[in-house]
């Protein structure tokens, strides 16, 4: 599911649609619902990925954490994803094995 295939089902261009998803421009009223509607019926969320390529911002935080069996870290993993949430971040939580940062994987992979 892409936005041409909303834009394409609300009868309405796809620059209307990039319009509405980030709130930029004027959209008339009418569009508007017509856009909120198929995106309901379709169950449309934008590609945040997709998103934070275009705008060269991910709201992704990265959380490298040494041990995550230390009773310290979930605690504090979870405090830092509630407020990330709340200020429309997601989090990628890495577990480096006792701070070993050169043999994880996720360097490999980022």
């Amino acid at each position: 599911m892409t936005i041409r295939n909303v834009a394409k089902e609300a009868g309405v261009s796809v620059a209307t649609v990039s319009r509405y998803l980030n709130n930029k421009g004027y959209i008339n009223q009418k569009s508007e619902l017509k856009i909120r509607d198929v995106m309901e019926r379709l169950n449309y969320h934008p590609n945040e990925i997709a998103r934070g390529l275009a705008k060269k911002k991910t709201r992704t935080i990265a959380l490298i954490i040494p041990d995550i069996t230390n009773p310290f870290f979930p605690e504090l993993v979870v405090a830092i994803e509630e407020v990330a949430k709340s200020k429309g971040y997601s989090i990628i939580l890495v577990n480096t094995k006792d701070g070993d940062m050169e043999d994880n994987h996720f360097w490999t992979h980022y």
